[in-house]
């Protein structure tokens, strides 16, 4: 796909939450508005607590298809009245895009920003205590339906209902859904961590090892 454009249906920002058997705080838990200022550290009003691994530039916005909940139905249907839009720590939801149709550097223009996708989400396990289901993110990485994150090129307003576009890919860009399959390649293959490389255009440094 060269082009594709669709519609925000959700937009969530959170407050610390205390989570699991130590009660650690996390930004995960999520409540709906319907608009929001996009800076170069993500919305206002939303926290990320640890940021070890979450927020910062590279990290500024958390995009989740809202497909993926349908997987996640089937792969889990014993919990499945939890997978609503919000509930996985998403900043924003839609349709019409997925992790193969988005891909790593793609500058969108969301509303009023303007924004380029920096990396897939890597679940941690707050993950699977906010479903009370230790397979939740080995699901989401094995099937490479995380979603990604954005760094934030113009700051903006956005909202539910705003139109996303893609305004420009890079050349020999890869999607979303193909970095944790070169990841998993890598990890298959007994290298260390550190011998994770990759030369994929817009990839955030995080996700690059000399």
């Amino acid at each position: 796909m060269d082009n594709y454009t669709g519609i925000i249906d959700g937009l969530y920002i959170g407050q610390p939450k205390p989570i699991g058997p130590q009660q650690a705080l996390t930004g995960i838990f999520k409540e709906s508005v319907e608009s929001c200022l996009l800076t170069e550290v993500g919305l206002e009003g939303d926290v990320q607590v640890d940021r070890r691994v979450h927020g910062g530039p590279e990290k500024a916005l958390y995009h989740f298809p809202s497909q993926n909940y349908e997987v996640l139905k089937q792969a889990l249907s014993h919990i499945e009245s939890s997978f609503v839009p919000g509930s996985i720590g998403e900043n924003l939801s839609s349709g019409a895009v997925d992790d193969q149709t988005v891909h790593i550097g793609d500058t969108i223009r969301i509303g009023e920003a303007l924004v380029q996708v920096s990396q897939p989400r890597r679940p941690c396990w707050k993950v699977n205590h906010k479903y009370g289901n230790g397979h939740m993110a080995p699901l989401l990485m094995s099937q490479a339906i995380s979603g990604w994150y954005y760094r934030v090129l113009e700051n903006g307003l956005i909202s539910v209902g705003d139109d996303f576009e893609l305004v420009e890919r890079l050349d020999n860009s890869v999607s979303v859904a193909e970095v944790w399959k070169v990841f998993a390649e890598k990890l298959q293959s007994r290298l260390p961590p550190e011998a994770f490389n990759t030369d994929i255009p817009g990839l955030s440094p995080e996700w690059k090892f000399d």
